[in-house]
């Protein structure tokens, strides 16, 4: 396999998450697979997932809040193995178009209504939020909408978004590469690409860290939840 292309979508995912503290599973998982198998796909995003998180947290450090993050840390956690449970139980294409019906929700709200109704979430549904998302990301590696949806209703800076989102993501992405390593998907090719990946990688979260410090957060929130709008209806037409 020509490592060239994967290295470069790898690349672009740690850009979009070094901007937004978000999306690198979420474009990994989208493009990933155009040029690899899908599981093989799944256990590279899972592996370069918690170095993508440290250093994206170790970026804005600064701006963050242990009481922000660690309700949300805690519900993904104890998620995680629950969504590995559903995966076996539960129809996937129906939990994926039930996420995309609530991902558009909050994306029409916010993109269309929020000015006049604005949504908040409450303090207490940190928990919850975190739980939805951690079986999502346990199921599927795609749980980040749940908690990227509930952070950006907050009225914190988008600095401070970015922190809390990867105590989230990071914890997280620890419990789902020890269920890979147990599993025994990663084999010597992946551990190959994977580290061949690291410095791109690395080299695309400073460049969208970078570059989020000189963002608005006005048109950084309209970019967010446009695209949650659209990995909604994609989950709501494609989810089989």
């Amino acid at each position: 396999m020509w490592p060239a292309v994967p290295i470069c979508i790898l690349a672009l995912a740690g850009f979009t998450q070094g901007l937004t503290g978000f999306g690198f599973g979420l474009v990994s998982m989208a493009l990933l697979p155009l040029v690899l198998p899908f599981k093989d796909a799944l256990v590279v995003v899972a592996a370069l997932n918690v170095p993508v998180c440290a250093l994206t947290l170790f970026s804005n450090r600064r701006h963050f809040h242990w009481r922000r993050g660690a309700a949300l840390a805690l519900g993904s956690c104890l998620g995680v193995p629950i969504g590995f449970y559903l995966l076996v139980k539960l129809d996937a294409a129906l939990l994926l178009r039930l996420l995309g019906a609530l991902l558009c929700l909050f994306a029409v709200h916010e993109l269309l209504l929020a000015r006049r109704f604005p949504l908040r979430f409450p303090a207490w549904s940190g928990f919850p939020v975190g739980l939805l998302s951690g079986g999502i990301g346990g199921a599927f590696n795609v749980g980040g909408p749940p908690v990227i949806a509930y952070v950006y209703s907050q009225p914190w800076t988008k600095e401070e978004i970015v922190a809390v989102l990867q105590l989230v993501f990071g914890t997280s992405a620890l419990l789902r590469l020890g269920f890979v390593g147990h599993s025994g998907l990663l084999h010597r090719d992946l551990v190959y690409l994977t580290l061949l990946a690291l410095v791109p990688l690395i080299a695309g979260i400073l460049a969208g860290g970078r570059l989020l410090h000189r963002v608005p957060l006005p048109p950084l929130k309209f970019t967010v939840f446009l695209s949650l709008l659209l990995l909604g209806a994609k989950y709501l037409l494609t989810a089989a």
